[in-house]
């Protein structure tokens, strides 16, 4: 989500001990686990998730115990299954946040004490400099943008935590501005950007490259598995695994594609189908990018206009589409609504990667209301057009990751996607 999706919750931890685990969970199988919640979806966080879709793509495009063999999972909450967070610690000793993990951006940033005037701040856990032993000052201003405002504070550098990964001297954004509605609303404290250098703000090395120069992770990648299921007694929200891949979390072979450019993790996106029928748009190639902290899947206003069409969607156009982007109250927002009902007789969707057909089931792309009687769903498709120098771009987002587990290579500057398990 690069800038895309941000959420929120309030975790109140005691600190008790100098160092303790950032973790909430230690399995038998030795990895590493940071616990994230799954919460069911209503009106206002269905609202609240496509305004901050909307407005992160808008900022960017517009502008828990180690495993011997090297792994370190991170365990992830899922808040109805659009955003997927987790917890990490910074300082010494650690003050606990918790932070999107987002494959569409790339600097960590946290609200700061010293933000006096934004509202969200004060819902959130706030970092406070003179309580860590390991803290550095840098106070040199950083900013990002979003669609109704943006993130902006000043660059710190001290210890950050996740799982027992201890990253030393990581620079990251203290926050002391941010945009109303879409943090007063998120149900994370901050974001950890997991994209490329090339777009961090300030140039600063990423939490994930500080983990390679530092020799923490085993091999030169990350992945990721989201879990959507629908039992209400599963809370778990999905891992991400630093270091490595987890075989428990898909399903036979992952198809490669090769990074077409750094920055986020953009490959090039083959045809786009309708039960099996080319749409047509996309025979010679789109761009598109994996970005965990999108919610949804977006693309091109005709095209998603037509899918919607497929699905049932006859009004959420275009002209939505910019209502949602725009700076206006939540609650005037039109979210694209279907008949949960009626999803036997929805169509499939497909998008060619790497040669081969991924599908998306209607019990995989739309997500489920827990209003009322629970009859109605959300499409798990927004139009967002996005122009890049080669057409407009695609951003395959938790609709997607998390019907497929995703390898994010780092090392051999490729993405690979298999069916999750």
């Amino acid at each position: 989500m690069g800038q895309y999706n941000k959420a929120i919750v309030i975790f109140l931890v005691c600190l008790s001990f100098m160092y303790p685990p950032v973790i909430l969970s230690s399995l038998a199988d030795g990895y590493t686990r940071i616990k994230l919640k799954r919460m069911k979806l209503d009106k206002a966080s269905r609202v609240v998730s496509h305004f901050e879709l909307s407005h992160s793509l808008r900022g960017r495009y517009g502008n828990n115990t180690k495993s011997s063999n090297g792994l370190d999972i991170v365990l992830l909450n899922n808040y109805m299954n659009t955003q997927y967070y987790g917890e990490i610690g910074i300082g010494t000793p650690p003050q606990i946040f918790t932070v999107l993990f987002d494959t569409g951006s790339s600097n960590l940033w946290v609200p700061s004490s010293k933000c006096y005037f934004s509202m969200p701040c004060y819902i959130h856990s706030k970092y406070r400099s003179r309580m860590s032993i390991t803290y550095k000052s840098i106070g040199q201003s950083g900013a990002i943008e979003y669609a109704t405002g943006s993130i902006s504070g000043f660059f710190s550098k001290d210890i950050v935590r996740i799982g027992h990964l201890v990253i030393k001297d990581q620079e990251f954004i203290e926050a002391t501005q941010e945009p109303g509605m879409t943090f007063m609303t998120g149900k994370f404290d901050g974001i950890l950007g997991l994209g490329f250098r090339e777009i961090s703000v300030g140039n600063v090395a990423t939490v994930w490259e500080s983990m390679l120069n530092q020799r923490l992770v085993k091999d030169p990648l990350f992945s990721i598995w989201l879990d959507r299921s629908d039992n209400e007694e599963n809370r778990d929200g999905g891992e991400i695994v630093f270091g490595g891949v987890d075989p428990k979390h898909y399903k036979g072979d992952h198809t490669f594609l090769p990074i077409t450019k750094k920055g986020y993790w953009q490959f090039e996106m083959g045809d786009v189908l309708i039960n099996g029928n080319s749409i047509g748009y996309c025979q010679n190639g789109c761009p598109a990018i994996a970005d965990s902290g999108t919610s949804l899947l977006t693309g091109p206003s005709s095209v998603i206009t037509e899918i919607n069409n497929a699905i049932g969607i006859k009004s959420f156009t275009s002209q939505e589409s910019k209502s949602v982007l725009s700076d206006q109250s939540a609650d005037t927002i039109g979210a694209p609504d279907v008949d949960c009902g009626k999803a036997a007789s929805m169509p499939n969707v497909s998008f060619t990667l790497g040669g081969k057909d991924f599908v998306l089931t209607p019990q995989e792309y739309i997500v489920k209301d827990g209003e009322g009687d629970g009859t109605h769903c959300v499409s798990g498709f927004m139009p967002l057009d996005i122009p890049t120098s080669h057409g407009y771009l695609w951003i395959l987002g938790d609709v997607f990751l998390g019907t497929y587990h995703t390898i994010f290579d780092y090392g051999n500057l490729r993405v690979g996607f298999a069916k999750a398990a």
